[in-house]
C-alpha cells in the first residue's frame, strides 16, 4: 500500500475569459489517483470538508478505488484554485485557502492516525507544506512517526503561496533528510537554490540524504538521478491539451513503477543501474504525456498504459 498525505481541492480550470470548469485537484490527491489507476492499492491521508466541495472530492477518491479509512472531515470550507490556462498550455494558478480544511489540519487529529503495516510508501509534499498551520502539523508528524518509512516528497511549490523562504528552506531541509524519493520540478530547483547550478543544487540532495531524485524539466522530459548514475528519459510527446496534474501524475506513476519492481528501500535506489532508470523514468513520462493529452488531471490506466501511442 502507498499513503499520500496533504491537500485536496477544487481546481477551477479556465475555459475562456472568466469562464471556469470544477475540476476534483490537489497534488497529494492526484498523486494518489494516479497511483490507484495503474494497479496499486493506496490510501489518502488529509483533512476534506464537508461541504459540497469536499463531498464531490470524497466521491473522487471512492469512484478510483483510493481509501478514504484515513480521511478527517471538518466543516471547514474546502481550498479552492482558479487555474488560468496559456497559450503554451501551461497555467497560472490562484488559490483561496484562508480557514480551510486542509489548511486548518490539527496536530492532535493527524497524531490520533495509525498508519496500516502495510503501508510501503509514504508521500507527501505541495502547498501544504508552505501554509500554516499545516506546514508545522505534517513536518511534526513526518520527522515524530515516520523515520523509518520510505518517504517520498515532491515540494510543487507555489512561491506566493510561501510567506518566509528562510523557514520554509529550514523545513524543506528537515524532510530531505528522511526523505528516500525526491520528485520536484525545474523551476522548483531554482526557486530553492538560485544562486546555484543545477549539478551542484542536485548534488546538495543528495548529501541531504535523498536516495533518488526525479527533476522534471518541462519539454525535454525528466532526469533521474541517484549517487551512482544519472540519466536523461525523454518526454512521451502527444498533442498537449494541458499540462494540469502532469508532474503528480509522472509521480504517482514513478511510485507505482517503484512498488511493483519492489525497489523500495534506500540501499536499492541508490544502486539503480542506467538502464533501471531509464525503465522508471520512461514509465512515469509516458503516464504523463497521457495525462497532458486531456483535460485536466487525468491519469492513465493500467490498460492505457500497456495501449501503443503515436508520439510525435
Amino acid at each position: 500500500m502507498i499513503i499520500s498525505l496533504g491537500e485536496a481541492l477544487i481546481d477551477f480550470i479556465s475555459q475562456e475569459d472568466l469562464e471556469f470548469k470544477g475540476f476534483p485537484g490537489g497534488s497529494p490527491m492526484n498523486t494518489s489517483i494516479a497511483i490507484s489507476r495503474l494497479g496499486i492499492p493506496c490510501q489518502f491521508l488529509g483533512r476534506i470538508s464537508t461541504d459540497i466541495f469536499g463531498n464531490r472530492l470524497i466521491d473522487h477518491l471512492k469512484i478510483n478505488s483510493v481509501g478514504t479509512d484515513m480521511v478527517l472531515r471538518t466543516d471547514d470550507n474546502t481550498t479552492l484554485s482558479f487555474v488560468q490556462k496559456q497559450a503554451d498550455g501551461q497555467v497560472r494558478y490562484g488559490f483561496f485557502a484562508n480557514g480551510t480544511a486542509d489548511r486548518n489540519l490539527p496536530k492532535v487529529e493527524l497524531n490520533k492516525i495509525v498508519l496500516p503495516k502495510e503501508v510501503k510508501i509514504l508521500h507527501f509534499g505541495s502547498i501544504s507544506l508552505s501554509m500554516e498551520p499545516c506546514g508545522s502539523t505534517i513536518s511534526e508528524f513526518l520527522q515524530n512517526n515516520c523515520k523509518n518509512m520510505m518517504l517520498s516528497f515532491d515540494p510543487n511549490i507555489r512561491p506566493s503561496l510561501v510567506p518566509d523562504k528562510k523557514i520554509y528552506m529550514e523545513r524543506f531541509n528537515q524532510l530531505c533528510r528522511i526523505t528516500s524519493v525526491l520528485k520536484l520540478s525545474d523551476e522548483d530547483l531554482i526557486w530553492l537554490y538560485p544562486e546555484q547550478t543545477t549539478e551542484k543544487a542536485i548534488g546538495l540532495l543528495l548529501e541531504s540524504g535523498v536516495s533518488l531524485i526525479a527533476l522534471t524539466t518541462g519539454k525535454t522530459g525528466a532526469l533521474l538521478i541517484n549517487k551512482k548514475n544519472k540519466i536523461s528519459s525523454p518526454l512521451f510527446d502527444l498533442p498537449v491539451a494541458d499540462t494540469i496534474g502532469a508532474g503528480d501524475t509522472f509521480h504517482g506513476a514513478m511510485l507505482s513503477y517503484l512498488y511493483k519492481k519492489n525497489w523500495l528501500d534506500r540501499a536499492t535506489l541508490k544502486n539503480l543501474t542506467k538502464e533501471q532508470l531509464s525503465l522508471l523514468g520512461n514509465y512515469a513520462n509516458k503516464a504523463a504525456g497521457i495525462n497532458c493529452s486531456r483535460s485536466g488531471a487525468n491519469p492513465p490506466t493500467e490498460l492505457e498504459m500497456d495501449k501503443e501511442w503515436e508520439i510525435k
